[in-house]
């Protein structure tokens, strides 16, 4: 149960001050599957059906909520925009491998739709939450494609364009960033939205943020301008790291759920301390599902909910290596549900894959704004959320590309890759050769040990005590070693990306099928890594690491003169 009795409204100033401390920055259900979810019990999951090629395609469209009037529609929607920080898309108890209690998630996919391949564009925070904000795939942002850079202004904005449209807009919790606003050049940090009064929880929570998130949106339903439709974002800090030490107990206590209970992705050992530590992440995510959950129940009491598209989506995966800041599915994968009561057929499983830059023109579309032409995310108002139709619906939404530019290495190291999959095979790319993750020697304990250690011990301790202990040794390599330079992995006979085939010559046709697709799709869309014109990268990489080594100065008058250089030279 969340501690969601309130004390005080925290003024706009002083919302920061209040968030989540993050590192690195300071952060501004039934268990039972669906059973119209025909890809992802824990039986099938490990059989996942290949797609047949589609054509590729790219459509920037155009605005017609006429066209979405045509089905009924009285009013324009309002929309609420859920998402969380750090998470992959298996956690949420309604795919079928995990037991975690998420009843708020499943029931918003149960009367809408659920997603079961919906991505981010990258698995990292600000370039995942700008791809979604812009309509844009993050390495079309320009300096916004690499976390702590910034978007430039000359991108318009899903806030910006539906408060011009006559929406109210507004956010509580973490926006778009970690970005640097920079007057005049780049969106500053009301691109989510501006920040409501938040309301604070009584008694806050270890390691979980103060602000009351559902009752901060009850408060703006409230005191809202009732003439207007509005656009609410709400961008919860947890499942972020840090998490407190006793969550997992805390997940027995409040939710039923034992360390037996928790389920362990198939790339990390297995053992008690990794099951403690996974319980003190998982303990944060119901913990934001109950504000799903008290979200869902205000619009209800407020007779809203009907005519309220609610989006939950999280921004990028989990915090194991191979997960977030890693191209892999685990850290691009996302859980993914769409409601819309009074428009969209409720009890669906849409097995297209749905990228976030594609959400962008569908809220512009039902809420009857024209989408820019610079927006090259597809809509998915028609043909998925509108129709009565699951499974793949569109045969051209057969396959992803997603990847990374930077997440806060210094060179020489460089973490750049991008990934594409279709429903059975998945591609890698790593373009700077990854980054090996040092282990401690110092920390270095007999295997006699490793009983003791493995009962507390969460995963980087117990890669560091025991690298040679039979039940850790074959994660060594795989955890913390540089990446081959490319990589192709068959899903459906290895969901864990546990055993490269990019040299095995029964998937070379396959293999070069999906680099030609990748490259296609690059291509189309103006990806530096494909048109080899890399100077705005090379630009961006080079003041994103100058800002880390500055400690990421926020404001102008901050910067050095060398940082300020770097940016009117970009």
């Amino acid at each position: 149960m969340v501690d969601g009795s309130t004390r005080r409204v925290l003024p706009d100033a002083g919302v920061a001050a209040h968030n989540k401390t993050r590192k690195g920055y300071l952060s501004m259900t039934e268990r039972k599957p669906s059973e119209t979810n025909s890809g992802l019990t824990r039986r099938n999951f490990l059989k996942l059906s290949a797609a047949g090629a589609g054509a590729l395609a790219l459509i920037n469209p155009l605005g017609h909520f006429a066209g979405a009037q045509g089905n009924g529609a009285s009013k324009r929607p309002n929309i609420v925009f859920f998402i969380t920080d750090d998470e992959s898309w298996l956690e949420r108890s309604i795919y079928g491998w995990s037991k975690l209690p998420t009843p708020a998630f499943d029931r918003v996919a149960k009367q809408g739709v659920l997603f079961n391949y919906g991505y981010t564009s990258a698995p990292s925070c600000a370039p995942s939450r700008g791809s979604f904000l812009t309509g844009r795939n993050f390495w079309e942002l320009e300096q916004g494609a690499m976390i702590q850079g910034f978007v430039p202004n000359k991108f318009p904005l899903l806030t910006d364009l539906l408060a011009e449209a006559g929406y109210q807009v507004a956010r509580v919790g973490k926006g778009m960033g970690p970005y640097v606003p920079i007057p005049g050049i780049g969106h500053g940090d009301d691109a989510a939205g501006p920040h409501v009064n938040a309301v604070l929880v009584e008694e806050p929570q270890e390691k979980i943020s103060s602000i009351d998130y559902a009752a901060s949106f009850a408060k703006f339903l409230d005191e809202r301008e009732a003439e207007k439709p509005f656009f609410f974002w709400v961008g919860v800090t947890e499942p972020h790291l840090p998490w407190a030490k006793d969550n997992y107990k805390k997940l027995e206590e409040r939710y039923g759920m034992t360390l037996d209970d928790i389920d362990v992705p198939g790339f990390i050992p297995d053992t008690l301390g990794v099951r403690k530590e996974r319980g003190n992440f998982l303990y944060e995510i119901c913990y934001a599902d109950e504000h799903l959950g008290r979200i869902l129940d205000a619009l209800e009491k407020k007779g809203e909910l009907d005519n309220t598209i609610v989006i939950m989506v999280g921004d990028n995966g989990d915090a194991p290596p191979r997960s977030k800041a890693s191209p892999y599915d685990w850290g691009t994968h996302e859980p993914m549900a769409i409601m819309w009561p009074s428009r969209v057929k409720s009890g669906r499983v849409v097995e297209d894959f749905v990228n976030f830059p594609d959400l962008t023109p569908t809220l512009l579309e039902a809420a009857g704004a024209e989408v820019p032409k610079s927006m090259t995310g597809r809509s998915i108002l028609n043909d998925i959320l509108l129709s009565d139709k699951q499974g793949l619906v569109n045969p051209t939404r057969d396959f992803i590309v997603t990847g990374l530019e930077w997440h806060g290495e210094f060179a020489p190291e460089n973490r750049a890759g991008r990934m594409i999959r279709d429903h059975r095979y998945e591609y890698v790319v790593h373009y700077g050769g990854g980054i090996p993750i040092g282990l401690r020697p110092q920390l270095e304990l007999p295997d006699s040990e490793f009983e003791k250690t493995a009962e507390t011990a969460g995963l980087a301790e117990l890669l560091s005590r025991h690298p040679n202990h039979p039940k850790v040794k074959p994660f060594v390599k795989l955890l913390t070693g540089r990446p081959a330079p490319e990589e192709f992995y068959d899903l459906e006979k290895d969901p864990w990306h546990l055993n490269n085939v990019i040299d095995d010559p029964a998937y070379a046709e396959i293999k070069e099928r999906l680099k030609a697709r990748m490259k296609a799709y690059q291509l189309e869309t103006g990806d530096p890594r494909a048109t080899g014109d890399m100077a705005i990268f090379e630009k961006t990489r080079e003041f994103v690491q100058k800002r880390k080594k500055e400690g990421y100065p926020r404001a102008w008058d901050e910067f050095s003169p060398e940082l300020k250089e770097l940016v009117k030279n970009m």
